[in-house]
């Protein structure tokens, strides 16, 4: 398993809503490396749900189809639906810390064989920590932004 986590100035309903919020600014999952998020199926935070991304792996573009397969008031479980020969799932996760402060955490993992061969190999393990790691960031950056906003959300 490969993850990533940072300390958030949100409270956790906070973070759980700017997960929400996506579905309606899409936008804000938008960075260098990742042209953001596009729904194509059901309401995010449903189990079901699809989305696509479409991501920069150093020169390497993908596009992403995602399922969300488990959803509670702390955590975001997908599994990676296309390319499917990769078969790794990940999770994003929010843990109280303090008032007003959470910590993020994504995961990415698998649960087969293959899966986890993928994601042991040197220059894969490399490339996925790198992306993970700026949108953890770039999602810190942006709640802690949205948040702050008059009217957050």
């Amino acid at each position: 398993m490969i993850s990533v986590e940072r300390e958030v100035d949100v409270a956790v309903d906070e973070a759980r809503d700017w997960f929400l919020s996506l579905e309606e600014y899409p936008e804000r999952y938008r960075f260098a490396t990742h042209q953001g998020i596009e729904f194509v199926g059901g309401n995010f935070g449903d189990v079901g749900t699809r989305f696509k991304t479409r991501e920069t792996f150093h020169f390497l573009k993908l596009e992403l189809l995602f399922e969300l397969v488990d959803v509670d008031e702390r955590s975001f479980r997908f599994r990676l639906v296309r390319p499917a020969w990769m078969d790794v799932w990940g999770m994003f996760s929010m843990r109280e810390i303090g008032p007003g402060s959470v910590m993020l955490r994504l995961e990415i993992g698998s649960d087969t064989r293959r899966g986890q061969w993928w994601l042991k190999l040197s220059p894969v393990a490399a490339t996925i920590r790198q992306q993970i790691t700026r949108e953890v960031n770039h999602i810190k950056q942006s709640m802690e932004t949205t948040m702050g906003e008059p009217g957050g959300i």
